[in-house]
């Protein structure tokens, strides 16, 4: 179990940040880009995956989602 928590929790991380961007009036248009190490790319995309319930292409070096309006950019490091 605290394998997959930790998994999960850059989504959940991801959530939570654009939630309280979402609350700042002065923030209109937010781009976020996140390296992730190679050996843990395969991880975000399974994940995210899961999240939007599409498969993706495994072999791609970046990947982006978008929560409440913030893109979160996946860029493998």
């Amino acid at each position: 179990m605290g394998e997959n928590q930790k998994e999960s929790k850059i989504l959940e991380d991801c959530a939570e940040i654009a939630q309280k961007l979402k609350l700042n009036p002065n923030i209109k248009n937010t781009q976020i880009t996140i390296n992730i190490p190679g050996n843990k790319f395969l991880g975000i995309i399974l994940e995210i995956e899961e999240f939007v319930r599409i498969r993706v292409d495994r072999n791609q070096s970046k990947i982006s989602v978008d929560i409440e309006e913030v893109e979160f950019i996946f860029t493998k490091d």
